[in-house]
């Protein structure tokens, strides 16, 4: 952070530095060059006052340089002794604790069920089948001799008109397709390029001189320069022209044709077919006829039965039992395991790097106010250039006056 403010600093003061030369190669230029910048030239009656024009309080200035005292900063090597935390390895002994199985003898009430046979007597509803005799009536199927009409099919030959494919030659008109060349005279567009050269007028900005004369003289107007520039431009032409070209030209003719086709002709031929006729027939027909007949039938009786049943009952009986329990215990012991200190341990390092600082004087630059009657005698000296004592007297008077903002630039 220090070197970073250091170098800021020292670009301040190389700024300073250039901005304070440019000052003071300005303050020592003629005076009259200086005056005629702002008013016009001619008509010098008074040798001190004229020539120049009134001279503005505060308006002249110069800088001059004196030595202040200021603060530097210094890197320094300096030997430094550090303490660093290190990691170490201890054993320790510590006090844990396990959890053990103790067999102990204990006697105790239990209760025991115990399950006891016996013999009841129960009375159970029974159902039981008993075979019974009915009489019923069935339907028998019997022959009987019946006579039957019967739909039958009989041969029969008939006349039929039947239509029949014929082969028959006709002529018949169709369009053929020929192709034939035929010269023909087209018109076709061809296209043709050639340079031609134009000349133009192109405006000139002012030159040196005429931007030095109208830095000096606001009033001076340059005259505007031209220039003729000659350049070569494509054009592009495009004429219809005759051209005789050969086509093929496709054309429909009639032609007529003989062909062979098939028609439709009604014919008549004798057909063998059936016909359904009705025949009286005599037939075994099956009859069915309500007969009485004698079956045994079983029907479901219900009545109460004593049955001796064997029973299982669970009684509870009370008995003292002596057992061996397994009961937890804490149980204490001394164990070891291996435990990471930090421990301070100073260390020597070979050098460091400081900012260390010191007082030292420089040369500051300054700017001395010329009071105004300093600055009418300096731009009014009969000499094309005043000297530098005289410079210097004036500027020595108002140093004190620019001591405050050069501090509060360097700061």
């Amino acid at each position: 952070m220090g070197v970073t403010q250091m170098s800021v600093r020292r670009i301040k003061l190389c700024l300073m530095t250039a901005t304070v030369a440019a000052l003071l190669g300005l303050v020592s230029t003629d005076a009259q060059a200086f005056g005629g910048l702002f008013k016009k030239k001619g008509n010098c009656g008074d040798p001190c006052g004229s020539p120049c024009g009134p001279v503005a309080s505060g308006a002249c200035g110069s800088w001059v340089t004196q030595k202040q005292k200021v603060t530097e900063y210094v890197q320094q090597q300096v030997d430094q002794t550090v303490t660093v935390m290190q990691q170490q390895q201890r054993q320790e002994t510590y006090t844990a604790y396990k959890t053990e199985c103790v067999p102990e003898t204990v006697t105790k009430q239990v209760t025991v069920n115990k399950m006891i046979n016996e013999t009841v007597n129960e009375t159970r509803c029974v159902t039981e089948r008993v075979p019974v005799q009915k009489e019923v009536t069935v339907m028998e199927k019997r022959p009987v001799q019946r006579e039957v009409t019967v739909m039958e099919r009989v041969p029969v030959q008939k006349e039929v008109t039947v239509m029949e494919r014929v082969a028959v030659q006709k002529q018949i008109t169709v369009n053929e397709v020929r192709h034939s060349n035929v010269m023909v005279t087209e018109m076709q567009s061809k296209t043709s390029h050639h340079w031609v050269s134009t000349s133009s007028t192109v405006t000139k900005g002012p030159s040196f001189g005429d931007r030095l004369k109208s830095i000096c003289d606001p009033c001076y107007c340059p005259c505007p320069r031209t220039k003729e520039v000659c350049h070569k431009e494509r054009v592009c032409e495009t004429t219809c022209c005759p051209v005789t070209v050969c086509k093929k030209i496709t054309e429909c003719v009639p032609v007529t044709k003989t062909v062979c086709t098939y028609e439709c002709v009604p014919v008549k031929k004798m057909v063998c077919s059936y016909d359904c006729v009705a025949v009286k027939k005599m037939c075994t027909v099956c009859e069915c006829v309500p007969v009485k007949k004698t079956i045994t039938v079983c029907e479901c009786v219900t009545k109460q039965v004593t049955v001796p049943v064997c029973r299982t009952r669970c009684v509870p009986t009370c008995e003292t039992v002596t057992c061996t329990v397994m009961t937890k215990k804490c149980v204490a012991y001394q164990a070891t395991r291996c435990v990471t200190v930090c421990v301070p341990v100073q260390r020597r390092l070979a050098s460091a790097t400081r900012i260390a600082a010191r007082p030292a004087r420089r040369a500051v630059p300054q700017l001395a106010i010329l009071v105004p009657r300093a600055a009418k005698a300096l731009a009014c000296s009969p000499s094309s250039r005043p000297s530098a004592v005289a410079r210097r007297a004036v500027a020595v008077q108002l140093l004190p006056l620019a001591v405050p903002p050069l501090a509060a630039a360097a700061k």
